[in-house]
């Protein structure tokens, strides 16, 4: 019995030892689960050999040193045995991690469980034993052996559970069945020495075998995994194309099911059939080809199917040749559908002439009844007509323009698709082509809310030889889109020369926009006659879908060349190169002061240098806003709360430009001006000083009227700084303006973080009714401004309300309507838009007359006014 158990042992530690390497020599050594393996058998090994070592004992001092050894490999080998099953069975981090830091205590457990005191080692006719001495340390041990398989039992109970894989559950069985063996033999040298009984080192040969089944376990994982080695079988059972495989010798001596069916083998080809009986084929040597690889074009013997075959070569370590690997390609599915492309092409390119002529005809044939509709309303507008029929005839009159021109757009696109569009090419001047182009989308732009930037570079020759007609549709239907398309944001317009000559030159017209942009999928379709992209999202933007044919057959028939580069929702740009004739090269140096500033403000880049001007308002929150938006630009301001003191100021200093409100008080903005033009010859009419009117009259011809009482230029109210910068430009010249470019003195720009503040918030929940942030960008992003802005006129509020019931009490109706026009003003720069109309309403009245109008409305306007200044009282006090 002795040596029957000694052998055993001494058996396992050989094995497990055999085990370890072997695994750590393999290349799926790499995976945890292998490693783990690994390290197990490493485990056995030394728990066999240390349990051999203290079988074959006959002193009890050396039987303990083995054995305390020994214990270390039990622990580790259990530690390590529960982490494997856990990964195997897919356990959860959330339960596996806290299970892994409880089971290491067992080395704590095992310092204690190796002590002298603890077991006492004799001598049996099995070898040297030993037996547990009552007691906790003991007790603790079998307790942790106990839990760690129950852990271990429980992982792969939910590995049953969780899982309904053939696999998986196999594979549970084979952890089960290695649990069983683990736990049956810690019967025997773990539950019965606490009885008093000799331990028979069952769990040590137990152990082993446990570590066989799982090292097929891991075996079976492995081969479930997608590898080199593996992948070879996966292909060939899988792959639903034909594969032949030939030896050296041109003979067949694999082939996949697919080929038998497809290609009518038996088993008797294999080993037999050459490749030219079962494909008809042109070459004859088809294996003698250099390379690693050659395909074929063959016909099928056994089913007439026309085939491709890709033919590969097969090398051993030495990289001679020991065989072929033929794919077959089934190509009766392919060449049908080439039949039917071709077919369809046919038939489309048929279908596109007959209509590309009937779009031909039918575009002269309705031009003559279309031009008849226009001419005839055109008469009819002539005519002393009711304005309600006025207003049909005017609906009938834009409707037909609509339409011609859409019909236009239709000829122009067959003509070019017919051959039949011609350039006809002539002088012109670039700048003259710039203006015009700039002055139709500036005010598209103008009209959406967008900022339109356009750029030249100073080498443009002055004038060119080429079709001005057609290059400027190119450009407007570009730019067109790009409005059109763009909710926010900028359109940039940008003219630069590529390359050029003394009687030629290249230039790139560069249109850039922030719109929604064009999916990849769409720029094939892009240029395409009819096609508009992403309907959906832009169905109430109208359009015929021709503008960008048009202007891709345009650009061909002036030999340039169009690109687009876009990405979806952030914006677009298109570039068009075209070559122009050269006929005077002086370069077009810069575009006019109007077209500089036409399309956007240049808060904060343009600059004017050692300019003082005089603002005069009679409302101290007026002039405090045109006070911080011309300080924006370097300007330094006096200011000036009626005509009167406007006229003293005047007087000692000459002011290049005198920004006048038109209403005030006592004296009106006319009659100061008119005082001021007879100070001295600077302030003259066409003298150095120029007078500009500030009114927040935008009714049509209000413009005209003041230039014509002796004003110099209008200036609206709320400023405008398209308008504002433009002035500057004009009345002060090129030697007191700069432009900064882009990433200059940051003192200097718009305080963009204002959007971001606490005190933006606060304002949103305090003033619903006024739109802030309108309010904030108004005074040029300046929200410090902005705030100082709303606590004076909070603080003047009250102020206001009391001296407007007075002048009602009084019948004073003048200086009522100045008031409201006052009040209407402020209200409106701050965003807030019920009390600067209801003050409009007033004011209107009290222009007109409207008295009782007046008196029936105020009580209704002091509400809301002091509703507002109960807001502002809030948003001031929390920020």
């Amino acid at each position: 019995m002795h040596q029957l158990i000694s052998y055993s042992l001494f058996t396992c530690f050989l094995a497990a030892m055999y085990l370890f390497f072997v695994q750590c020599k393999r290349e799926s050594i790499k995976y945890t689960e292998n490693r783990l393996c690994a390290l197990l058998s490493l485990a056995s090994f030394v728990w066999s050999f240390c349990f051999w070592e203290v079988n074959i004992q006959i002193e009890p001092e050396a039987a303990y040193a083995f054995r305390a050894v020994g214990m270390y490999a039990v622990f580790t080998y259990l530690i390590i045995a529960q982490l494997l099953v856990c990964r195997l069975s897919g356990t959860a981090k959330s339960y596996y991690n806290p299970i892994t830091m409880v089971s290491l205590l067992g080395f704590v457990i095992c310092y204690f469980v190796i002590q002298k005191d603890q077991v006492t080692y004799y001598l049996t006719d099995i070898g040297m034993t030993y037996r547990f001495h009552p007691g906790f340390w003991n007790n603790v041990y079998t307790t942790y052996c106990v839990v760690i398989s129950i852990n271990m039992l429980a992982s792969i109970i939910y590995m049953f559970i969780k899982t309904d894989r053939r696999s998986l559950r196999s594979l549970g069985i084979k952890l089960l069945i290695s649990e069983f063996i683990v736990v049956f033999g810690m019967i025997f040298d773990t539950v019965l020495p606490l009885f008093g009984k000799p331990a028979i080192p069952g769990s040590t040969i137990g152990q082993f075998f446990a570590v066989l089944v799982l090292y097929n376990a891991i075996c079976f994982v492995n081969r479930s995994r997608i590898t080199v080695d593996n992948m070879s079988s996966y292909v060939y059972s899988s792959l639903s194309t034909p594969v032949l495989v030939y030896d050296s010798e041109y003979k067949l001596q694999i082939a996949n099911d697919v080929a038998y069916y497809f290609v009518g083998l038996n088993e008797a080809s294999i080993g037999n059939s050459a490749i030219d009986t079962l494909f008809c084929l042109e070459e004859k040597d088809i294996f003698d080809f250099s390379g690693p690889n050659k395909t074929l074009d063959a016909v099928c013997i056994s089913n007439n199917i026309p085939c491709n075959l890709t033919i590969s070569k097969i090398h051993d370590d030495y990289y001679d040749v020991v065989g072929y690997i033929i794919i077959v390609t089934d190509l009766s599915e392919r060449m049908q559908y080439i039949d039917r492309l071709e077919q369809a092409k046919l038939e489309a390119e048929n279908a596109n002439s007959a209509k590309t002529i009937f779009l031909a005809n039918m575009s002269h044939e309705i031009r003559t009844p279309m031009n008849a509709i226009i001419g005839f309303s055109e008469l009819a507008l002539s005519k002393d007509i009711s304005p309600e029929i006025r207003e049909y005839v005017e609906g009938i009159h834009l409707a037909s323009r609509n339409l011609l021109a859409i019909i236009n757009d239709i000829l122009d696109i067959t003509k070019i698709e017919t051959g039949k569009m011609e350039i006809i090419p002539d002088n012109y001047y670039m700048a003259e082509l710039l203006e015009d182009v700039s002055l139709i989308i500036s005010r598209q732009a103008e009209s959406k809310g967008l900022e339109f930037n356009m750029k030249t570079t100073g080498d443009i020759p002055s004038e060119l030889y080429g079709d001005k007609v057609r290059l400027r549709g190119v450009l407007i239907n570009i730019l067109n889109n790009s409005v059109k398309y763009t909710k926010k944001g900028t359109v940039g317009f940008e003219i630069k020369v590529i390359s050029g000559s003394e009687d030629k030159v290249k230039l790139a017209f560069i249109i850039s926009d922030t719109g929604i942009g064009i999916r990849p999928e769409d720029k094939e379709r892009l240029f395409q006659s009819f096609e508009r992209l992403d309907q959906q999202l832009h169905y109430e933007v109208e359009g015929s879908g021709l503008g960008l044919a048009i202007v891709k057959g345009y650009v061909s028939l002036m030999n340039g060349d169009i690109t687009v580069e876009s990405e979806y929702g952030k914006g677009s740009v298109f570039t068009v190169v075209v070559e122009q004739g050269v006929v005077d090269a002086t370069p077009l140096s810069k575009i006019n002061a109007h077209e500089a500033v036409t399309a956007t403000s240049s808060l904060g880049k343009l600059k004017v240098r050692d300019t003082r001007v005089l603002a005069v308002d009679d409302n101290r929150i007026n002039l405090m806003v045109v006070k911080g938006l011309l300080n924006s630009y370097g300007i330094e301001v006096d200011m000036a709360s009626g005509g009167a003191e406007s006229i003293e100021l005047c007087k000692g200093t000459h002011y290049p430009i005198v920004f006048m409100d038109r209403m005030m008080p006592e004296m009106d903005g006319v009659e100061a001006m008119r005082c001021i033009r007879e100070i001295d010859e600077y302030y003259a009419p066409g003298g150095e000083g120029k007078i500009v009117v500030l009114t927040a009259d935008a009714i049509r011809g209000a413009r005209e009227s003041l230039i014509n009482k002796g004003f110099d230029e209008y200036l609206g109210k709320p400023v405008n700084l398209k308008q504002l910068e433009r002035l500057l430009v004009q009345f002060l010249g090129p030697d007191k303006i700069e432009y900064k470019e882009d990433g200059g003195e940051e003192e200097n720009l718009p305080d963009e973080s204002a959007h971001d503040t606490p005190e933006l918030v606060i304002l949103k929940k305090n003033l619903p009714g006024v739109d802030v942030e309108a309010g904030i960008k108004y005074f040029g992003d300046d929200l410090s401004i902005y705030m100082s802005s709303l606590n004076d006129n909070y603080i003047y509020g009250e102020r206001d309300l009391k001296e407007l019931k007075e002048m009602l009490q009084n019948k004073d109706y003048e200086s009522y309507t100045i008031r409201m026009h006052a009040i209407k003003s402020c209200y409106r720069n701050l965003g807030e838009k019920k009390v600067s109309d209801m003050a409009w309403e007033q004011e209107q009245a009290g222009r007109e007359g409207r008295y009782e109008y007046i008196e029936e409305h105020f009580e209704e306007f002091l509400d809301a006014y002091r509703t507002l200044l109960d807001g502002m009282k809030k948003a001031l006090g929390e920020s």
